[in-house]
Protein backbone atom coordinates (compact mmCIF):
# COMPACT_ATOMS: atom_id res chain seq x y z
CA UNK A 1 0.00 0.00 0.00
CA UNK A 2 3.03 2.71 1.21
CA UNK A 3 4.00 1.84 -2.58
CA UNK A 4 1.04 2.88 -4.28
CA UNK A 5 1.02 6.08 -2.12
CA UNK A 6 4.67 6.72 -3.16
CA UNK A 7 4.12 6.03 -6.63
CA UNK A 8 0.67 8.35 -6.48
CA UNK A 9 2.46 11.43 -4.63
CA UNK A 10 5.81 10.96 -7.17
CA UNK A 11 3.60 10.58 -10.71
CA UNK A 12 1.50 13.89 -9.05
CA UNK A 13 4.60 15.44 -8.47
CA UNK A 14 5.87 14.58 -12.05
CA UNK A 15 2.53 16.01 -13.54
CA UNK A 16 3.25 19.05 -11.61
CA UNK A 17 6.38 20.13 -12.44
CA UNK A 18 5.39 19.43 -16.05
CA UNK A 19 2.26 21.53 -15.76
CA UNK A 20 4.69 24.78 -13.81
CA UNK A 21 6.77 24.16 -17.03
CA UNK A 22 4.40 24.69 -19.67
CA UNK A 23 2.61 28.15 -17.50
CA UNK A 24 6.39 29.28 -17.70
CA UNK A 25 6.85 28.72 -21.32
CA UNK A 26 3.54 30.59 -21.68
CA UNK A 27 4.53 33.65 -19.67
CA UNK A 28 8.05 33.56 -21.29
CA UNK A 29 6.19 34.10 -24.95
CA UNK A 30 3.67 36.92 -23.55
CA UNK A 31 6.65 38.55 -22.11
CA UNK A 32 9.37 38.50 -24.87
CA UNK A 33 9.19 41.40 -27.53
CA UNK A 34 9.90 39.54 -30.47
CA UNK A 35 7.64 36.34 -29.72
CA UNK A 36 10.72 34.14 -29.16
CA UNK A 37 12.14 32.89 -25.74
CA UNK A 38 14.12 34.59 -23.35
CA UNK A 39 16.70 32.03 -23.62
CA UNK A 40 17.19 32.59 -27.25
CA UNK A 41 20.24 35.08 -27.03
CA UNK A 42 22.16 32.33 -25.12
CA UNK A 43 22.06 29.89 -27.25
CA UNK A 44 25.59 28.44 -28.68
CA UNK A 45 26.66 30.90 -30.92
CA UNK A 46 27.75 29.16 -34.41
CA UNK A 47 29.20 29.81 -37.81
CA UNK A 48 26.41 30.54 -39.77
CA UNK A 49 25.67 33.09 -36.81
CA UNK A 50 29.34 34.45 -37.88
CA UNK A 51 27.99 34.87 -41.37
CA UNK A 52 24.53 36.64 -40.78
CA UNK A 53 26.06 39.06 -37.72
CA UNK A 54 26.21 42.45 -38.06
CA UNK A 55 29.66 44.27 -38.33
CA UNK A 56 28.88 46.51 -35.27
CA UNK A 57 28.14 43.16 -33.16
CA UNK A 58 31.06 41.53 -34.28
CA UNK A 59 33.11 44.57 -33.52
CA UNK A 60 31.75 44.69 -29.96
CA UNK A 61 32.91 41.29 -29.51
CA UNK A 62 36.24 41.91 -30.66
CA UNK A 63 36.63 44.50 -28.49
CA UNK A 64 36.09 43.14 -25.28
CA UNK A 65 38.39 39.87 -26.93
CA UNK A 66 41.25 42.57 -27.01
CA UNK A 67 40.71 44.10 -23.70
CA UNK A 68 40.92 40.20 -22.00
CA UNK A 69 44.19 39.64 -23.80
CA UNK A 70 45.19 43.01 -22.04
CA UNK A 71 44.99 45.74 -24.50
CA UNK A 72 44.12 49.03 -23.87
CA UNK A 73 42.34 51.90 -25.31
CA UNK A 74 40.99 50.42 -28.55
CA UNK A 75 39.77 53.27 -31.37
CA UNK A 76 38.00 51.55 -34.09
CA UNK A 77 38.03 53.75 -37.43
CA UNK A 78 34.79 55.07 -39.38
CA UNK A 79 34.81 51.94 -41.37
CA UNK A 80 34.73 49.44 -38.59
CA UNK A 81 37.57 47.37 -40.50
CA UNK A 82 40.86 48.75 -38.65
CA UNK A 83 40.98 48.45 -34.38
CA UNK A 84 44.43 49.87 -33.44
CA UNK A 85 44.93 49.06 -29.35
CA UNK A 86 47.72 49.16 -27.29
CA UNK A 87 49.59 46.87 -25.13
CA UNK A 88 52.68 47.39 -23.19
CA UNK A 89 52.79 50.98 -24.55
CA UNK A 90 53.22 48.95 -28.31
CA UNK A 91 50.62 49.63 -30.82
CA UNK A 92 49.23 46.92 -32.32
CA UNK A 93 46.45 47.39 -35.38
CA UNK A 94 43.26 44.63 -35.99
CA UNK A 95 41.72 44.44 -39.30
CA UNK A 96 38.03 42.79 -39.07
CA UNK A 97 37.35 41.71 -42.49
CA UNK A 98 34.02 40.10 -43.72
CA UNK A 99 34.63 38.21 -47.20
CA UNK A 100 31.46 37.13 -49.13
CA UNK A 101 33.47 34.70 -51.14
CA UNK A 102 34.56 32.56 -48.18
CA UNK A 103 38.44 33.14 -49.47
CA UNK A 104 40.78 35.45 -48.13
CA UNK A 105 44.16 35.64 -50.91
CA UNK A 106 47.47 37.13 -50.75
CA UNK A 107 46.57 40.10 -52.43
CA UNK A 108 44.05 41.28 -49.61
CA UNK A 109 46.63 40.08 -47.11
CA UNK A 110 49.41 42.42 -48.63
CA UNK A 111 47.32 44.93 -48.54
CA UNK A 112 46.76 45.19 -44.68
CA UNK A 113 50.58 44.26 -44.47
CA UNK A 114 51.13 47.58 -46.83
CA UNK A 115 48.82 49.97 -44.51
CA UNK A 116 50.24 48.66 -41.11
CA UNK A 117 54.02 49.35 -42.26
CA UNK A 118 52.68 52.71 -43.40
CA UNK A 119 51.31 53.51 -40.11
CA UNK A 120 55.15 52.12 -38.69
CA UNK A 121 53.50 49.74 -36.77
CA UNK A 122 55.02 46.34 -36.64
CA UNK A 123 52.31 44.23 -34.48
CA UNK A 124 49.15 43.03 -36.05
CA UNK A 125 46.17 41.02 -36.36
CA UNK A 126 44.04 39.95 -39.32
CA UNK A 127 40.65 38.93 -38.17
CA UNK A 128 37.82 37.44 -41.20
CA UNK A 129 34.80 35.71 -41.18
CA UNK A 130 35.99 33.12 -43.65
CA UNK A 131 39.05 31.59 -43.79
CA UNK A 132 42.78 31.97 -45.36
CA UNK A 133 43.79 30.18 -48.73
CA UNK A 134 46.67 28.06 -48.16
CA UNK A 135 49.00 30.44 -50.30
CA UNK A 136 48.28 33.32 -47.67
CA UNK A 137 49.02 31.00 -45.31
CA UNK A 138 52.83 30.75 -46.93
CA UNK A 139 52.88 34.28 -47.20
CA UNK A 140 52.09 35.07 -43.79
CA UNK A 141 54.84 32.55 -42.58
CA UNK A 142 57.35 35.08 -44.97
CA UNK A 143 55.85 38.17 -43.25
CA UNK A 144 56.45 37.13 -39.82
CA UNK A 145 60.34 36.46 -40.64
CA UNK A 146 60.44 39.79 -41.47
CA UNK A 147 60.32 41.25 -38.50
CA UNK A 148 56.41 41.80 -38.43
CA UNK A 149 54.04 40.26 -35.45
CA UNK A 150 51.42 38.84 -37.14
CA UNK A 151 48.33 36.83 -35.86
CA UNK A 152 45.64 35.82 -37.93
CA UNK A 153 41.76 34.40 -37.30
CA UNK A 154 39.84 32.63 -39.42
CA UNK A 155 35.69 32.39 -39.46
CA UNK A 156 35.96 29.22 -36.81
CA UNK A 157 38.41 30.34 -34.11
CA UNK A 158 36.60 33.67 -34.85
CA UNK A 159 34.06 31.88 -33.50
CA UNK A 160 35.06 30.20 -30.99
CA UNK A 161 36.19 33.13 -29.46
CA UNK A 162 33.22 34.74 -29.36
CA UNK A 163 31.15 31.90 -28.61
CA UNK A 164 33.54 32.09 -24.82
CA UNK A 165 33.03 35.94 -24.90
CA UNK A 166 29.18 35.12 -24.67
CA UNK A 167 30.10 32.03 -22.36
CA UNK A 168 31.81 35.07 -19.83
CA UNK A 169 29.05 37.86 -20.56
CA UNK A 170 26.51 34.91 -19.44
CA UNK A 171 28.24 33.97 -16.20
CA UNK A 172 29.55 37.53 -15.17
CA UNK A 173 25.34 38.69 -15.58
CA UNK A 174 24.89 35.45 -13.10
CA UNK A 175 21.90 33.99 -15.88
CA UNK A 176 22.62 30.51 -14.65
Amino acid sequence: MQIITNFKFMFSFFVLCVVINKMLNIVTFFISKKNVSIRQPYRLFSRSDLKISQTEDIVEHLFSMLEEWGYKNPTISESLEEIICYKNNIATVMYYLQDKDGVIGSESLYSIVGKVRAKKINHCIIVTTSQFDSKCINEIKSIKKSGMDLKIIDGTELTKLIRENIEKQILAEGVF
